[in-house]
């Protein structure tokens, strides 16, 4: 088999202008270091975010190198401009195969293989589907596609004569210590050093981290890309890579785990082992941990080894709801974590959705309510995503509140034009907006953001940012 050439390319949205918030590519990065150590393979990744012109230069790619084959990783969000970067991959050299991975893909691959310019769709992890996919590629060559070859690579779907189908599913990664860590050699990871992550904690540089994969939990709203079991680095892999973060220059560190602190006395050696290795760091958790099953020894750690920001998922406030979204969060356990952090001097944000279904206006003020009165130093009030295959998606269906003029490009997660609450769009809008503004017009509170608060120099933009967050939920769309 020959040396195979592989060119990765991460959509972004085309709503969205601002780059705040943005992260690496790391998913590619995954993929990027697993085909060079598994085949030898050379690859090549690039990011949407930074390129003037994308589509101009997937093109030229494709003429000048021909790759064996083109990866695609998008967002639900990010599939309009996905399309496009799989046009310009055909139009350039139509032989060149296209897959595409990722959240979007692998929620709704049958609206992804509903265009020809894709060829194949990898679900879930990609790490193992991908490369087996590329040897395949590379050994066959324009054979690829023969049903017999492409049907064992388990984790695919593929158009066949009688629509889209799927092979055998493919069992999570059990042994993630085994994957090498991201490829960050391919890419200038610097330039998102100066447009700050996903934790609100300013412009500096930074660099994410995985430590687990996969949630136990069945909340409503989630994709599941990584499963539904919990799944570990060993705490001692863990910090290897964060030993590896510092050579590259930074202890500014976000950790992107659905539920980090799922394993506690993992989450405990983790800190341990920083630690005993003096690698005290700046740590973020911008997905947020799990509220109600956090130890205040944890946090004691967590001060020693550095912390900044921890998010706290807590989405309603409703007993009902949390049952109905499959949430099940004890609030009394929320309320103590958040305080535990507060009194900590950890700074500390919430989420929060308002517009479930069925949800009532009480339902939602009550929610309100709860971010106001907490020790929470922020709260994001988002509106919920109706993602394709989730059984959020299956009650917005029921309720009759999935929308007919919706596209891929309005499920940000800022501003998303979705309501499925009791509530009139126009009462649903009015209380959004008195949700940011009786939660942030608190003295105490801004006094507690000003002393707490990691922002340094760049605290307008954080503030503008904020501002334009609300002015974002004040636009969704009419019914």
């Amino acid at each position: 088999m020959k040396r195979p050439y592989v060119l990765l390319v991460k959509s972004r949205s085309v709503v969205s202008k601002i780059k705040k918030g943005t992260m690496p590519p790391v998913g590619l990065l995954y993929i990027a270091g697993t085909l060079r150590a598994r085949l030898g393979a050379e690859v090549r990744v690039l990011d949407a975010m930074f390129e003037p012109d994308i589509l101009k230069l997937v093109a030229a790619e494709v003429r000048s190198r021909r790759p064996d084959v083109v990866g695609i990783s998008a967002l639900t969000a990010e599939a309009f401009l996905a399309h496009k970067i799989s046009a310009a991959v055909k139009a350039a050299d139509a032989s060149i195969p296209v897959v595409m991975g990722g959240p979007h893909p692998s929620s709704d691959p049958e609206a992804v293989l509903g265009d020809p310019a894709t060829d194949a769709v990898v679900i879930g992890e990609g790490e193992e589907t991908f490369t087996e996919l590329v040897r395949l590629i590379a050994a066959e060559g324009p054979r690829w596609k023969e049903p017999k070859a492409l049907r064992e690579v388990a984790g695919l779907a593929m158009r066949g004569e009688g629509g889209v189908e799927h092979t055998r599913p493919r069992p999570p990664i059990q042994d993630l210590d085994a994957l090498p860590f991201p490829a960050w050699d391919l890419i200038d990871f610097k330039k998102f050093w100066k447009t700050g992550g996903m934790a609100t904690v300013g412009i500096r540089p930074y660099l994410p981290i995985f430590t687990s994969r996969g949630c136990p939990y069945h909340c409503v709203f989630c994709h599941q890309i990584f499963g539904k079991t919990f799944r570990a680095r060993s705490p001692e892999n863990v910090v290897a890579e964060i030993a590896l973060i510092h050579k590259l220059g930074t202890k500014n560190i976000e950790v992107l785990d659905d539920i980090a602190n799922f394993d506690q006395d993992r989450f405990d050696r983790i800190l341990e082992l920083m630690l005993e290795g003096n690698l005290q760091s700046v740590l973020n958790f911008p997905n947020a941990i799990r509220a109600d099953i956090v130890r205040p020894e944890s946090l004691d750690l967590l001060k020693r080894v550095g912390v900044c920001e921890v998010s706290v998922a807590v989405e309603t406030a409703s007993e009902r709801l949390q049952k109905l979204m499959n949430k099940n969060l004890s609030l009394e356990k929320v309320s103590r974590t958040i305080n535990m952090l507060a009194d900590r001097k950890i700074f500390t944000r919430g989420f929060f959705i308002l517009g479930l279904p069925t949800e009532t206006e009480e339902e939602m003020r009550s929610t309100i309510r709860f971010a106001c009165e907490s020790r929470l130093h922020l709260a994001m009030f988002f509106t919920p995503n109706p993602y394709r295959n989730t059984e959020m998606y299956s009650m917005f269906e029921k309720a009759g509140k999935l929308r007919s003029d919706i596209s891929s490009i309005d499920f940000e997660y800022i501003g998303a034009p979705f309501n499925a609450s009791e509530m009139s769009d126009v009462a649903y809008r009015r209380t959004y907006r008195n949700a940011f503004l009786k939660f942030y017009l608190d003295p105490v509170r801004a006094y507690r953001i000003a002393r707490d608060g990691p922002f340094g120099w760049d605290i307008p933009a954080r503030a503008y940012g904020l501002f334009k967050n609300y002015i974002n939920f004040s636009r969704l769309k009419e019914s």
